[in-house]
């Protein structure tokens, strides 16, 4: 019976010893994957630090240039022109006003048809510059007209009006637009399609104006000369080629 209880005890001891090895084992393991992981992590976070390659013939410096050279790129061509245009004390614009496209129908013949008689206003400072003559029942009218106005202040915009004509009642307007000056070139002519717009109905399409524009740059003598003759305003309503109009 001893012997019996001897071989208990001795396996139980036994099995205690085992549990122990085994025991340690696994907190030996759980330590060498823990280390590891850390070392995992740390290899990853070295690595998205590191510079990627570049894989063009750029260098990776100058991929991009500096912000404030991306926000003053912009400006520096109206700048430019803004020097240009303080260096002159007089201008001459010479406009050739081609036609409308796609006017509004102020005078309706019906629920989904109509038409307009539409001419054009110009003017710059609260001063009338010019008037067009009047296209009877035309929403696509063919002014082809130029003629040449005098500038003194090339910052203030030139505004177009567009007014429908009433016969002994008040005219209808049809929308209006600006030409901005500093935006052109000087002694260049250029081709612009301004839209018209109505400053209560800012969503409705209201057509648009074609025309041709050329600022002169002038000295002061001309400025003198012209003050001395009047206004230099050229009228001439019927301008096919806009060369022939100066």
């Amino acid at each position: 019976m001893c012997l019996k209880w001897r071989h208990r005890f001795i396996s139980a001891l036994s099995n205690c010893a085992l549990m122990k090895k085994i025991k340690i084992a696994v907190r030996k393991w759980r330590r060498m994957r823990l280390f590891r992981k850390r070392d995992d992590q740390s290899l990853t976070r070295q690595a998205s630090t590191d510079p990627v390659a570049s894989t063009s013939a750029t260098p990776l410096h100058s991929a991009r240039p500096p912000v404030e050279l991306l926000q003053l790129e912009p400006d520096e061509g109206q700048r430019f022109r803004e020097q240009q245009l303080r260096q002159y004390a007089f201008f001459q614009l010479r406009i050739h006003l081609k036609r409308g496209q796609n006017l509004i129908a102020m005078d309706k013949n019906g629920l989904l048809s109509g038409t307009s008689d539409p001419y054009v206003k110009f003017k710059a400072g609260g001063r009338l510059l010019h008037k067009s003559r009047i296209v009877y029942r035309d929403l696509n009218p063919v002014w082809d007209e130029c003629f040449t106005v005098p500038i003194e202040d090339p910052f203030q915009p030139v505004q177009l009006k567009v007014f429908d004509y009433d016969w002994g009642l008040q005219d209808d307007f049809m929308g209006s637009c600006y030409l901005d000056l500093t935006a052109l070139e000087l002694g260049r002519s250029q081709d612009l399609v301004l839209c018209l717009r109505d400053p209560n109905k800012l969503n409705q399409d209201m057509g648009e104006i074609v025309m041709n524009v050329t600022l002169y740059p002038k000295s002061q003598e001309d400025k003198d000369q012209s003050a001395e003759v009047g206004p230099i305003v050229k009228d001439v309503s019927a301008c096919v080629l806009p060369d022939k109009c100066d």
